[in-house]
């Protein structure tokens, strides 16, 4: 009967018991010549140091740590780049969020990023 009452209490833990996000080691480097070309003229070569907002450090954490991945794929892909939103394919958007992603201390994996998974993912540690 326990594990019963148990159940709404791990269900409104939600985003806390999410997944730590999956990506290759080529999807991160391929999102780096993505992110070089279309990204860092406006965020910056080390993702924090452009006029845009900022996509690495403590202040890109604390924006984001309450959504998931889906979230922020949903902007970047409709918003980003600026020069022609929801201009690029769906694999350089996954793959700039590796990219992200890397540049955050999260660790590459076999299992490549997929937007089936994004809303299973947050950028909390």
């Amino acid at each position: 009967m326990r594990p019963v009452r148990l159940l709404p209490l791990l269900l409104l833990a939600g985003p806390a018991l999410a997944a730590a996000p999956q990506y290759t080691k080529a999807q991160a480097a391929a999102g780096a010549k993505t992110y070089a070309a279309q990204c860092a003229m406006c965020h910056g070569a080390k993702l924090n140091n452009g006029g845009a907002p900022k996509l690495a450090g403590p202040a890109f954490f604390q924006k984001w740590a309450s959504n998931t991945l889906d979230d922020f794929h949903f902007i970047t892909s409709t918003t980003m780049p600026q020069t022609k939103p929801g201009g690029l394919k769906e694999a350089e958007y996954l793959n700039v969020i590796a990219y992200i992603l890397q540049v955050n201390g999260f660790k590459p994996t076999t299992k490549a990023l997929a937007v089936k998974d994004l809303k299973t993912y947050t950028f909390k540690k």
